[in-house]
């Protein structure tokens, strides 16, 4: 009788753990399934630095995402229009350039678009080391987009 009441005790505990009621991790095997690697360009329009940490703080959540299921992620982030007054070490801020720096160790590439700079009268010479600056982020966009590239806008 008392290993019946044991049993029915232990029965009981398992079948409300909630260990096997855990809901599922998310992932993206599905749309990464059959990939041996995921190319994407950013387009990148935003106009303050608040908004740039962000993003980059969510550009490399995305390449750990796909890197940690297998799929070699091949990305190029290219700045235009009002992001390139941030892009020089006076306006970016340390955690800002500690995100270009990792990313870019992880093989990111980051372009600015010198038609921008013009326009918007920035100093291209004040541009960080991990940019590298372009006749045009158009060019780019259209070059990377014919190789396979997936683009993304970011606005």
């Amino acid at each position: 009788m008392l290993g019946r009441c044991l049993m029915m005790v232990m029965l009981f505990m398992l079948t409300c753990s909630p260990a096997l009621h855990a809901e599922p991790q998310p992932n993206d095997r599905e749309a990464l399934a059959g990939l041996k690697s995921a190319k994407v360009i950013f387009d990148v329009r935003v106009a303050d630095l608040e908004k740039l940490v962000f993003n980059l703080k969510l550009f490399n959540e995305t390449f750990e995402g796909i890197a940690g299921q297998g799929v070699k992620p091949e990305m190029v982030v290219t700045f235009r229009g009002p992001t390139v007054k941030v892009l020089n070490a006076a306006a970016l801020d340390e955690e800002a350039r500690d995100l270009f720096r990792a990313l870019k160790k992880k093989g990111v590439q980051f372009e600015a678009c010198s038609v921008a700079m013009r326009i918007l009268k920035v100093d291209p010479a004040g541009l960080i080391p991990e940019v590298k600056l372009v006749a045009n982020v158009f060019n780019s966009l259209i070059g990377y987009q014919n190789k396979g590239y997936a683009t993304i806008a970011i606005n």
